[in-house]
């Protein structure tokens, strides 16, 4: 997956002072490959999958979070979206209700995808 949920400020090209003083003592990070090359931790999954624990899902580019939906037709592109009558269930039943019936809407596993004209 492409997609980035992490703004301006991830990242960066030098250590924290922590991962600097825990390396200069011969200590590995959590991301630091182990004996045969292989990452330690649960990493590389969540890299991998940042919603595989069903807290968000993908939304064009980008990630909603549970209790949103995707909003196909934003301007600039698919963009998360909001209903407060939708938020403890954001179903497309829900969402439907609230948008009215000019809308499409999909299920995913975690939200739901809406198109409306």
């Amino acid at each position: 997956m492409s997609a980035s949920i992490c703004g301006s400020g991830c990242g960066g090209g030098t250590a924290s002072p922590a991962k600097s003083a825990g390396q200069k003592n011969g200590q590995k990070s959590s991301g630091e490959t182990g004996e045969g090359g292989e990452q330690s931790g649960s990493e590389t999954e969540a890299a991998s999958s940042p919603c595989q624990d069903g807290s968000c899902f993908e939304c064009g580019k980008g990630l909603c979070p549970k209790g949103f939906y995707c909003d196909e037709k934003a301007g600039g592109g698919p963009a998360c979206a909001w209903l407060p009558e939708c938020a403890a269930s954001a179903t497309c039943a829900c969402v439907k209700q609230v948008l009215g019936s000019a809308c499409s809407c999909a299920e995913k596993s975690v939200g739901v995808s809406v198109t409306c004209e």
